[in-house]
């Protein structure tokens, strides 16, 4: 069956389009909250949303796994139990990795563009590794495998916070040819 809009329909509060639908995927930065706060009328439409029945699922670009995003949803000023969950691009993309390069015996690298650890609100960078199986970062892009950006801080070495190498993403990038290597992009 295709479904094909044939006119799009204003609506004049939220509270009216809320009654055609069973559940609603929500995305929350710029929605719900700007990383600081809850923005102007999200937690009562949350509200009315959860006292109507409704189903909530967060649905985000963040980086983060869906675990950290429900974790934050109280100092955002929300209640972790109104929604059935979130899907994060962090979790989907440490997945894919995780099933095509880091399932197998030996060990793949990649070129790691993610974020300086203890960059703002940024997730810990060793945490999203864990989630990807049998693989570690490259110290170079001719040993690279794969590629996966993750952040757009620097590029990360293999080792732990403190220890890994970082370099920014311009000299690294002077040093090897990218074109050639398959990219996660998160």
């Amino acid at each position: 069956m295709r479904l094909i809009a044939t006119a799009f329909q204003a609506h004049a509060t939220f509270a009216e389009l809320a009654k055609s639908y069973d559940g609603f995927i929500i995305d929350q930065f710029g929605v719900l909250h700007n990383g600081k706060h809850a923005l102007p009328g999200a937690k009562e439409l949350v509200k009315h949303l959860v006292d109507s029945g409704k189903k909530l699922i967060i649905l985000s670009n963040t980086s983060s796994p869906s675990a950290t995003t429900i974790k934050r949803l109280p100092g955002l000023g929300f209640d972790p139990n109104d929604f059935m969950g979130a899907v994060t691009s962090g979790d989907e993309a440490s997945r894919l990795i995780r099933e095509k390069y880091g399932s197998g015996p030996e060990k793949k690298k990649f070129v790691w563009f993610t974020w300086k650890p203890g960059f703002g609100n940024a997730p810990p960078p060793l945490a999203f590794l864990r989630q990807c199986g049998n693989v570690e970062p490259a110290e170079t892009v001719d040993e690279a495998d794969f590629v996966v950006a993750h952040g757009s801080g620097v590029v990360r070495g293999p080792g732990e916070d403190g220890d890994a190498s970082i370099q920014s993403m311009g000299s690294f990038l002077d040093d090897g040819d990218l074109r050639e290597v398959d990219t996660v992009l998160q």
